[in-house]
């Protein structure tokens, strides 16, 4: 026999690599070349294992038998090692099942400094058969094997029934966690990776070492039962108390795994459900019993496995039930989100509650100024019911308005609860047992109420009452949304309204006509304004302009245009001067600080009665106009000039035009040639066409502009767009 000792530390990573060395050469010496690889694979398998899992090697045997050798792997551990079932899945015990394939017998025994774990190899057994599920001869139960080596007082742990294939994955899965911390600890050991990070390391010494005995003997017993056909294992363990606080890091430590797995930090996949639960019951079981039995007291009462799965069961129907409603919820705030009127709020929310809550019908009811109370919407109820709901007065003794009055809500769970408290409700709605009714409140104002019927009896537990009053909450959060944005909207209709001409002071035998279309969806007051107004006898004043910003800003501006436009006006008739003069009036009112930006571009025109008409135009930086001749040909009039409320002396040109019977000019903004969809402008080529392809007549052209520029972005304007149409009767 030839004996080597080795002196390897821990962290000698040529640990394995000697061992091979040495019995490369025992073997030539011995003359079992034949045999050396199969040698060579067999005591590879063992001394890692010895390195891995435990506490290294403290001696390596080679010794010639009749027909092969034997090779012994002395090591530091005290535990016997367990050969498993084989498994796609599992990471590790290939290694010891190749070692039973490839020797002829193989076997552990302890030693007092650990144990040995020896194998024969002989020139038949060489020839590598197929590798095949270990036989209840293959584990160890002997009473010589102890933990460590250190006789504890242990106390008997019994947990009861367990599914054995459940047992088997589930150990397995955390064979393959232990087995890549076990990788990592000695790589940082060996020099071979970097140092871990002190809380990694701490994980890894809890789950593969602080809670390793109880562990093994529950993989001992899975096996075991498997090899043995039976369906389920009955646990039953001996423990020292000390177990009771490793199972409770070992818990935490596992979940801390988890999150490792699910961010991809190990080869192994995060922990099936059930095996979480499997392992928080067995654990939380063994450690109440063990803290028991440490105390001198009487076990507490025992959880079957069974009884954990029925108390999941019911957790994961209420989180399901939880999530799906939290999902509503979630659905509803996106519909609220985009919804923007009372309608489109009360479609979405009564869609998804009378879904989510199961009920035959809900509505929502809204406070107004008269007697009754509105109904932007229904769900589920016929048109009798709706009808009846339309005339409901804010006064009435039913649950909408009872809830919207006082600010509670109603909660109508039986037949006798609706009799007694509403019993106008029995001829409301017919078939409705229970109800429920919560009002619409943002602050201190109650903007209406949500009900819902149902048509059997309803015990709302906790959980829905909340689900409903958050449904109620966001209802009323995004209703007091659209109903500011409506009454914006309205207020900003108003004043663009009161910006421009009410109507346009035409000379006879002219025809004019003014468009104008604000950006967005209308809510923004614009800056473009367009005005015709009487001068001098036989004058008209007539004007265009595009104030800088949007917003009362641009209202206030535009208003100061078109009025201090009038009343340059009164005592001046000369276009060039008049803009010249209102150049100044914006720069003083810049120079006042109360706004950034006071400026415009505009063009102003004196028309002159006829015939012949003749207009007069000066710009300060505006678009040209276009004229279109009686005969059909459409050109730009070039005017020219530069940006009004900049320059101390802005530059003022002007331009001169004939109008016959038939013609027709036309003012535009900006919003018109600058109209987009895409990349895609609308161009001046895209105005001349539209005033081009216009019927006659002052209002056709003024349709055929807005149309064109709607239809060429889609229906929606990214800037304000005006224009005058002026018009010669033939």
């Amino acid at each position: 026999m030839a004996l080597a000792t080795f002196e390897a530390t821990d962290g000698d990573a040529q640990t394995v690599s000697r061992v091979r060395a040495f019995v490369t050469a025992e073997l030539g010496r011995i003359g079992r070349d034949d045999i050396s690889d199969a040698a060579l694979l067999v005591v590879s398998e063992l001394a890692t294992n010895a390195v891995l899992h435990a506490g290294g090697i403290t001696a390596v045997h080679v010794d010639a038998t009749h027909d092969g050798v034997r090779l012994e792997v002395h090591d530091r551990g005290r535990v016997a090692p367990i050969m498993p079932l084989s498994s796609h899945e599992a990471m590790t015990g290939r290694g010891l099942r190749l070692v039973r394939a490839i020797s002829e017998r193989w076997a552990a025994e302890p030693t007092p400094e650990g144990k040995m774990v020896w194998a024969e190899v002989t020139r038949a057994s060489a020839s590598l058969p197929p590798l095949v599920d270990p036989t209840p001869a293959d584990l160890w139960s002997d009473d010589a094997w102890t933990v460590e080596g250190r006789p504890r007082q242990r106390h008997r742990v019994t947990l009861g029934d367990v599914p054995t294939s459940l047992l088997v994955a589930a150990k397995s899965h955390v064979d393959n966690i232990v087995r890549e911390f076990a990788l990592a600890s000695r790589g940082a050991a060996s020099g071979v990776t970097g140092d871990l990070p002190p809380h990694l390391a701490s994980l890894i010494e809890t789950v593969a070492t602080r809670f390793a005995e109880a562990r093994r003997e529950i993989k001992r017993q899975a096996v075991s039962a498997a090899l043995r056909g039976q369906s389920h294992v009955r646990l039953e363990l001996e423990l020292p108390a000390d177990a009771a606080d490793a199972g409770d890091d070992y818990l935490k430590a596992l979940d801390l795994a988890d999150s490792y797995c699910r961010a991809a930090r190990l080869l192994t996949l995060e922990s099936p459900p059930q095996h979480r639960v499997f392992r928080r019951w067995y654990v939380g079981e063994l450690v109440a019993q063990l803290r028991a039995a440490a105390a001198g007291l009487r076990p507490p009462p025992h959880e079957t496995f069974e009884d954990r799965l029925l108390s999941e069961v019911d957790t994961s129907a209420k989180a399901q039930q939880a999530s799906e409603r939290a999902a509503r919820l979630y659905q509803v705030s996106a519909a609220l989100a985009r919804a923007a009127t009372p309608e489109a709020v009360a479609k979405a929310v009564l869609e998804q509650g009378v879904a989510a809550l199961s009920a035959s019908g809900g509505g929502m009811l809204l406070a107004t100024d008269a007697d009754r109370l509105a109904l932007p919407a229904t769900v589920g109820y016929d048109d009798d019911v709706v009808q009846r709901l339309r005339s409901e007065s804010k006064d009435a003794e039913l649950p909408a308005a009872v809830a919207l009055r006082t600010g509670e809500p109603v909660w109508l769970e039986t037949r006798q609860d609706r009799d007694q408290r509403f019993p106008e409700l029995i001829n409301l709605e017919r078939g409705t047992v229970s109800a429920c009714a919560v009002p619409l409140v943002v602050g201190d104002r109650r903007l209406g109420a949500l009900r819902f019927s149902f048509p059997q009896p309803r015990l709302f537990d906790e959980d829905e009452r909340r689900f409903v009053e958050a449904l109620a909450a966001q209802t009323a959060q995004a209703l007091n949304r659209t109903q500011l944005n409506e009454q914006r909207l309205a207020f900003s209709r108003r004043l663009q309204r009161s910006l421009l001409p009410s109507r346009l002071a035409a000379p006879p035998q002219v025809e004019m006509a003014g468009v104008y279309r604000s950006l967005g969806d209308g809510t923004d007051l614009g800056g473009d304004i367009y005005d015709v107004w009487p001068m001098d006898p036989g004058l008209w004043g007539l004007t265009i302009a595009d104030a800088a910003g949007t917003g009362p800003e641009a209202a206030a501006l535009t208003a100061m245009v078109r009025f201090t436009l009038r009343g340059l006006t009164v005592a001046d008739t000369e276009p060039v001067s008049v803009l010249a003069n209102l150049n100044r009036a914006l720069r003083v009112a810049g120079a006042s600080g109360h706004d950034e930006e006071r400026f415009c571009t505009a063009l102003f025109g004196v028309l002159r009665a006829g015939p012949p008409w003749t207009v007069t135009l000066a710009g300060g930086g505006h678009p040209p106009p276009v004229l279109k001749r009686a005969n059909g040909t459409v050109e730009e009039i070039a005017v020219g000039g530069t940006l009004l409320g900049v320059f101390e002396d802005a530059p003022i040109a002007s331009s001169s035009v004939t109008l016959e019977p038939g013609d027709t000019l036309v003012l535009y903004t900006d919003g018109a040639v600058e109209a987009r969809r895409d990349d895609a402008m609308f161009g001046s080529e895209g105005l001349l066409a539209a005033v081009a392809g216009a019927a006659p007549g002052a209002a056709a052209v003024a349709d055929a502009i807005e149309s064109a520029v709607l239809e060429h972005t889609g229906g929606i304007v990214s800037d304000d767009l005006a224009a005058l149409v002026v018009y010669v009767m033939p």
